[in-house]
């Protein structure tokens, strides 16, 4: 399959376009209106250095913008800025950020987008995929695996201290449904750990697809069957027991679980 990467809009674009635009003929007149050495401004316009909020404060003057229109190429809404990429977050405190890729996926494996591995702030951060449709905690919906709406960032130490697995099989799946409240509410943030897609007797909470699509379920094994049973937190939810294992595909564990507070 091949893959046609279009080149983003950057900050060092936006700074060449809005001074052009301005009428400012050479960077170092913009240098001198906005207080910044020479080689500086033209190592942000250069791409050789990336444009900080503070720089882009100082330059957005004489340019007669925002310095968010500078830094990110949008405005600020009621809810703040909106922060996309690594890079975004990294300008906006003032770091840097590096990448490497992350480990190539295990031969036999063949599940979620895989991780990115970025390095700010002298802390090494995994973007793991947050997929777009919901998990259901109630009748269940369908998911396409492979639409990864964005990415969210945990730190690597800290995902260490959670799961063992290979970065790329943890993804992030949003909750809906009220069948596990009160552990589970609709809007949760759930891990999912792909590798653990093999119940036992002590009972966990599974992504799970069945015939009635994806669901956030209590699963266990039954003892001495080769039969499986389905648990709902919410008693409004009756039990499904004595399933056959080949009718429900385990996707993976649930193994954090993050919530919006006051909301």
């Amino acid at each position: 399959m091949r893959y046609i990467m279009q080149r983003m809009d950057t900050s060092s674009d936006r700074l060449r376009r809005f001074r052009e635009e301005k009428g400012i003929g050479s960077g170092a007149e913009l240098a001198r209106l906005a207080g910044v050495p020479e080689a500086t401004y033209r190592a942000y316009e250069s791409g050789r250095r990336p444009l900080t909020a503070r720089a882009a404060r100082e330059l957005a003057a004489p340019l007669g913008i925002s310095w968010q229109m500078l830094l990110f190429g949008k405005e600020t809404s009621p809810n703040g800025i909106a922060i996309n990429t690594p890079e975004e977050a990294a300008a906006l405190l003032g770091q840097r950020v590096s990448r490497k890729p992350a480990p190539p996926p295990a031969p036999s494996y063949a599940g979620p987008s895989g991780a990115e591995i970025i390095t700010m702030g002298g802390d090494t951060w995994a973007l793991l995929p947050v997929y777009e449709a919901a998990a259901s905690a109630g009748p269940g919906q369908n998911i396409d695996r492979e639409a990864v709406s964005h990415r969210i960032a945990f730190r690597e130490e800290w995902v260490r201290t959670v799961s063992k697995a290979p970065l790329d099989q943890l993804a992030v799946i949003n909750v809906d449904g009220d069948s596990m409240e009160p552990t589970l509410r609709p809007g949760d943030t759930v891990l999912i750990d792909f590798r653990q897609n093999q119940p036992g007797d002590k009972d966990g909470i599974y992504v799970i697809r069945t015939g009635n699509g994806l669901q956030v379920k209590r699963v266990q094994v039954e003892l001495g069957k080769r039969l499986i049973t389905v648990l709902s937190d919410n008693a409004a939810y009756a039990p499904q027991r004595h399933l056959d294992p080949e009718d429900i595909h385990v996707i993976g564990r649930v193994i954090w679980l993050g919530r919006q507070v006051g909301a």
